[in-house]
């Protein structure tokens, strides 16, 4: 309802990995839960942690992040759920008046972001990405301003989904609004400029292709299309998953607007970020890095390498990873195995494949945990 029904407790730093001025903060809020209830939003939080830190490329990128979490206590539990969307008709008395069915989309759930905002400006001025998890069983999230995600099945995949939208500008990559089932009208064709957001298109030109780098030469433009824009399409994808290309279907649209894979967590729930949004996400969080590099190398379009590399100590306390330096190259890095050695060092084996269209010269890079 309004900040008369609740109240702020206070701010506790939950990971601590430099000081607010030199990494990217993330600040969660509870919403919904009341007093007694707030060691279960502490549990909350630290699953999301636990699950946005094994996700890639965020499980590369940990140095670089805080995390703050502010206890807000509500009157009630929950949110509002308005029967017009087929809700329960529930009202809740919360401190930043969540709702579902906002704009007549029962998932969409909104908190009020100006309230919001008021908070974490007197807690952590030094945020960068605000996250409000609301205590509710019921399925929703959004990510304007402020994301949002309820606790319903898969409540940490909506926190990453939503946080796509919310920290690093990201589209939906879903050719739908309401749903493919929903007999939606208006999204058959999209007829807009071409998109501002990093992961969706209205271009299949190779040679100006927001995201062409990460193209191979054999990959056809555009690389699916839609026989019946009436709809979603309905075919399987005809490339293996990790094929970067442009496939018809994005943007709440059925046609004329493209993602960069077949799927990827912003169609999806449960996928991992496309190697676009991965992309993304690493060249928005390397600035907050304190780490070293390594090393001046060249890879091939298309090719990995087998590395080793030693370290003194034992896990725990090093991230490693790899940077490219050449602009718009992507490297993916596996450590398929490492071993203790008898007196106590390290060795990693890594892996490091270049998944662009184009020779990629790259660094190792690592920073202290």
């Amino acid at each position: 309802m309004s900040t008369s029904d609740g109240q702020v407790i206070g701010t506790t730093q939950v990971v601590d990995h430099g000081p607010a001025s030199q990494r990217w903060n993330l600040v969660i809020l509870s919403e919904g839960y009341q007093q007694n209830q707030l060691p279960q939003f502490h549990n909350d939080v630290q699953s999301f942690i636990g699950t946005m830190f094994q996700t890639p490329p965020f499980d590369e990128l940990a140095c670089a992040i805080n995390v703050f979490r502010i206890d807000v206590a509500s009157t009630d539990s929950g949110a509002d759920d308005p029967a017009a969307c087929g809700g329960s008709g529930a009202t809740a008395r919360t401190y930043f008046d969540a709702s579902f069915c906002n704009n007549g989309i029962q998932r969409l759930l909104e908190v009020n972001d100006t309230t919001v905002h008021t908070v974490v400006n007197a807690q952590v001025p030094q945020a960068h990405m605000i996250m409000v998890i609301v205590n509710s069983p019921v399925y929703g999230g959004s990510g304007g301003g402020v994301a949002t995600f309820s606790l319903a099945a898969g409540a940490n995949e909506i926190a990453l989904h939503e946080m796509g939208h919310t920290a690093f500008s990201f589209a939906d990559e879903y050719e739908y609004y309401a749903g493919c089932g929903s007999g939606e009208t208006g999204h058959d064709h999209y007829t807009g400029g071409e998109p501002s957001q990093p992961n969706v298109t209205a271009n299949t030109n190779r040679a100006t292709l927001k995201w062409g780098a990460l193209v191979q030469a054999s990959t056809p433009l555009p690389t699916t299309s839609n026989a019946n824009c009436s709809q979603c399409d309905p075919q399987a994808n005809p490339l293996p998953a990790a094929t970067v290309g442009a496939y018809e279907g994005a943007f709440y649209n059925h046609c004329g607007a493209y993602r960069p894979q077949f799927t990827c967590r912003m169609r999806a729930l449960g996928n991992p970020y496309c190697a676009v949004c991965q992309q993304v996400i690493r060249q928005t969080l390397a600035p907050f890095m304190d780490s070293w590099t390594w090393g001046t190398n060249t890879l091939g379009a298309g090719q990995s390498q087998r590395w080793w590399l030693w370290w003194p100590g034992y896990p725990g306390f090093e991230s490693i990873g790899v940077q490219p330096a050449t602009p718009g190259g992507e490297i993916r890095f596996e450590t398929p195995g490492m071993q203790m050695n008898s007196d106590g060092s390290t060795t990693y084996f890594v892996t490091v494949t270049n998944v662009s269209s184009v020779t990629v010269q790259w660094h190792f890079r690592g920073g202290a945990l």
